[in-house]
């Protein structure tokens, strides 16, 4: 077969190798996004118009400390720059998933002095040796033909791992500015709780004090004033356990904020934080594309489709095109003429025979992370509509149970009113003005707690909604 016979079959068969690369056989399968049982509605009524999640963080959560605090943890969180990162590695891995589509080129270049033995069997004649130099210059391209469409699979995998990543960025932001929120109403919960207690601690003082001189006069007995003393002690005893959770909080919040443990600035007292006179938690469909972390479970589950398809076509012959070509001259001049041009082409097929069971393997592995990956899928939505339902009823029944508390704090402040009437007309007892007292602590610690209460659950009603990551 003469030499130009060979090149035109050879440039046939690569032509023809690359259009079926280019046309692109493949074995494929099409991810559809599965379907999941919606609920048409909230179990608990609300308004479904446009969903408080709309809201930016800042028109949420409208104290102005607690906003700095918020923008100082999306700054410096730890948690966030690891997020960044994961970013960054994941773009950097669809780049490299891409660079197997394209075929490698390389250049090399070489300058050799060389000697051949005259007495070796490379020598053009016995007892004659040889002397030159050999300049060489020349390319190399090396390209794997996706014709099964692997790599172009491969690629689509790191591109919705790339996706998934960046919800799970936003997932974090979520968490971030939810977990801040939280951390700082508890804090002013406690400060609160704090304040009833010192405020307490004070009036008891007092009624001590004047318990002590009516029994000195013979006005009251010693069991008075142990009651007093009791009554006293007690509720002492609560402010060390407060400012203990106090400094810990403060210490929570620190770390929220990427800093070493320090004070905390404080904005407005725990009452007079506003609250949404409405919660409008939309339709439940929304947060199939609102929720960071939907959004990321489902781009895990179509990367894990593609991982299948990657699988599957290394069980298939792989084709490979390589073409190399330059010049060589023993004489610098002569480089870059015609005569000393070379080339090489060589088109390849390689096809598994037997690998131990290993690509088989590799399938059903890649198989089983799909399923896995399908109910992750599943769990993650219905774990989103339930954090929903269970933020909106802990922020209805919170307030229902802050209104009733109310009106406890009130019946007992007028209730100790009566008390302290009573006993300084000689009608009742020490010991009621003590019950009264400690029934109105009671009532106004535990109407802090509520309060506290409320407005943690509409912080975890605004991050189940999804809503934060702005």
């Amino acid at each position: 077969m003469s030499r130009q016979a060979f090149e035109k079959i050879f440039s046939s068969l690569a032509v023809g190798l690359l259009a079926l690369a280019l046309t692109g056989c493949t074995v494929r399968s099409k991810y559809t996004k599965p379907e999941m049982p919606v609920p048409e509605t909230w179990r608990v009524p609300v308004e479904t118009g446009s969903s408080l999640a709309n809201l930016t963080w800042w028109e949420v959560f409208q104290d102005p400390e607690l906003q700095e605090l918020i923008r100082a943890a999306l700054e410096r969180n730890t948690n966030l720059q690891i997020a960044a990162a994961n970013v960054i590695e994941a773009s950097a891995q669809v780049g490299i998933a891409r660079s197997q589509q394209l075929p490698q080129i390389q250049a090399s270049g070489s300058i050799q002095r060389k000697r051949i033995s005259s007495e070796g069997s490379f020598s053009y004649a016995r007892g004659t040796g040889s002397q030159f130099n050999d300049f060489l210059f020349s390319g190399n391209v090396f390209y794997l033909v996706d014709f099964w469409g692997q790599y172009r699979q491969a690629t689509e995998e790191s591109r919705r791992l790339l996706l998934a990543t960046e919800e799970a960025q936003r997932n974090v932001m979520i968490t971030v500015v939810s977990g801040v929120a939280q951390a700082y109403f508890q804090l002013r919960t406690l400060d609160e709780q704090l304040e009833i207690t010192r405020r307490t601690v004070s009036s008891f003082e007092d009624s001590l004090q004047l318990t002590r001189d009516l029994y000195r006069f013979g006005v009251s007995t010693e069991l008075d004033v142990r009651q007093a003393e009791t009554a006293l002690f007690s509720v002492r005893a609560n402010v060390p356990a407060l400012q203990q959770q106090i400094q810990q909080r403060e210490n929570t919040l620190s770390f929220l904020l990427g800093r070493n443990p320090s004070a905390i600035p404080r904005g407005r007292k725990l009452m007079e934080q506003p609250l949404p006179s409405s919660v409008p938690a939309g339709l439940p469909s929304e947060l199939l594309v609102r929720r960071p972390d939907i959004m990321q479970a489902g781009n895990q589950l179509a990367a894990s489709y593609a991982a299948v398809d990657v699988a599957r076509a290394q069980l298939f012959p792989q084709f490979q095109l390589t073409a190399s070509g330059g010049t060589e001259s023993a004489q610098l001049t002569q480089l870059a003429t015609i005569p000393s041009l070379t080339f090489n082409l060589l088109a390849g097929l390689t096809a598994p025979i037997f690998e131990g069971g290993r690509l088989r393997s590799n399938l059903r592995l890649t198989k089983a992370q799909r399923q896995a990956a399908l109910v992750n899928y599943q769990g993650v939505v219905l774990q989103a509509f339930r954090e929903v339902d269970d933020a909106l009823i802990a922020y209805q029944k919170n307030r229902e149970q802050a209104a009733e508390e109310e009106k406890l704090v009130g019946a007992a402040s007028a209730a100790l009113d009566l008390a302290n009437d009573r006993y300084s007309g000689g009608v009742a007892t020490y010991l009621e003005v003590l019950d009264s007292e400690r029934q109105l602590y009671s009532a106004q610690f535990s109407l802090a707690q509520t309060r506290g209460s409320i407005l943690i659950s509409l912080v975890q009603l605004y991050q189940a909604l999804g809503g934060g990551w702005q």
